[in-house]
């Protein structure tokens, strides 16, 4: 018989957003020393202190008799601003297991394209820009911008998944389920163009980082970005573009390229097209104009799809129910539709008639 498991305990207490303590105030019959004797696995939980753990976390009781997530902080790569607090990178990363576990058990039902799991090991041979190159032609993207992103990406087996973070310093971390699929995980709050060098920057993580071994004074992040810059702008394709680059012309790429003006500006930098003066001043122009936080201009990106979709066939083809897939997943009713159930955009419109 599975035996209660005190790293479920752990993990359902960190989605809660609760310290010890605090839970502790909401169980009658347990003290925080001994709660915290029991996430260690020092003290055996009964089934009807298990009920009381339950209630007070409002999860099923099951969720408590499962094995947890295998996947460890050392396989997750981050995009992310050094200020996040850690308390609210431990929620992240709870929210991230709480999504794994429910993808991997989607899959026992769903057959998905399997990814073939692409390495380029840049301590043998490969460089940042060569695995971008490559990555491109495996994607099929043609010369120029990237169109369609997260459909490609997610045409090889990969899932993009949107997640609403309250923190907007976090931009987004990649890992696998226990099951193998890799699974991009982004702030969907962001802009646009900001989600689109994220979403490039964590394939990068994916297919140079992830499957290799990383020597230590490797800068992965850097990297990574290094990654995203011939990915999305390819040296071959932009250098023409980039030349003589002023500030009125950020606009114009931007639209074209489908990338923001900064990314523009770190690009040209990165491809010694400009002086360190000019970069300086487009940067402080940016700032100046009020763009350094949100920028003007529109980037279109692709939602993702393949989740939906998978939720869509085991709502038709299973006749599954919300509540028949929360308890599968050994989910409360409303953690599985905040995870999972897309909610509509909601069209910002105003009314320009003016009163009297």
């Amino acid at each position: 018989m599975q035996r209660f498991n005190p790293k479920m305990l752990e993990l359902a207490r960190t989605f809660r957003e609760l310290t010890q303590k605090q839970l502790a105030d909401l169980l009658p019959k347990i003290n925080q020393p001994n709660l915290s004797k029991i996430e260690k696995g020092e003290l055996l939980v009964s089934p009807a202190t298990a009920e009381m753990i339950a209630d007070a976390l409002n999860y099923p009781v099951s969720f408590f008799y499962q094995n947890e997530p295998r996947t460890h902080v050392a396989n997750i790569y981050f995009r992310k601003r050094a200020t996040v607090p850690q308390k609210r990178l431990d929620k992240i990363l709870s929210d991230l297991k709480h999504v794994l576990k429910g993808i991997g058990h989607f899959m026992e039902d769903i057959e998905l394209q399997e990814f073939p799991k692409y390495s380029f090991d840049l301590s043998h041979g490969w460089t940042p820009e060569a695995a971008a190159l490559r990555m491109r032609e495996i994607l099929n993207i043609p010369p120029g911008p990237v169109k369609d992103l997260v459909k490609r990406i997610e045409e090889t087996g990969i899932i993009v998944y949107f997640y609403d973070a309250e923190d907007e310093k976090f931009d987004g971390l990649t890992a696998y389920t226990d099951t193998g699929t890799p699974v991009i995980f982004v702030n969907k709050n962001m802009s646009n163009d900001r989600l689109k060098n994220t979403i490039s920057h964590e394939l990068g993580h994916l297919v140079t980082h992830i499957p290799c071994s990383i020597e230590p004074w490797r800068d992965v992040e850097a990297e990574a970005n290094a990654f995203s810059g011939e990915f999305l702008m390819p040296k071959k394709d932009c250098y023409r573009d980039l030349q003589n680059l002023t500030y009125n012309k950020l606009s114009i790429l931007k639209s074209y390229w489908g990338v923001s003006k900064a990314f523009i500006i770190m690009r040209a930098r990165n491809l010694s097209l400009l002086t360190e003066s000019t970069y300086k001043y487009l940067m402080i122009e940016l700032g100046r104009r009020n763009e350094r936080k949100t920028e003007t201009g529109y980037v279109d990106l692709d939602q993702p799809q393949v989740l939906p979709e998978i939720i869509n066939i085991l709502k038709k083809e299973f006749t599954y129910s919300n509540q028949d897939i929360a308890n599968n997943l050994s989910f409360s009713l409303e953690d599985y539709v905040n995870l999972f159930e897309p909610s509509p955009f909601k069209l910002k419109i105003r009314s320009l008639r003016r009163t009297v």
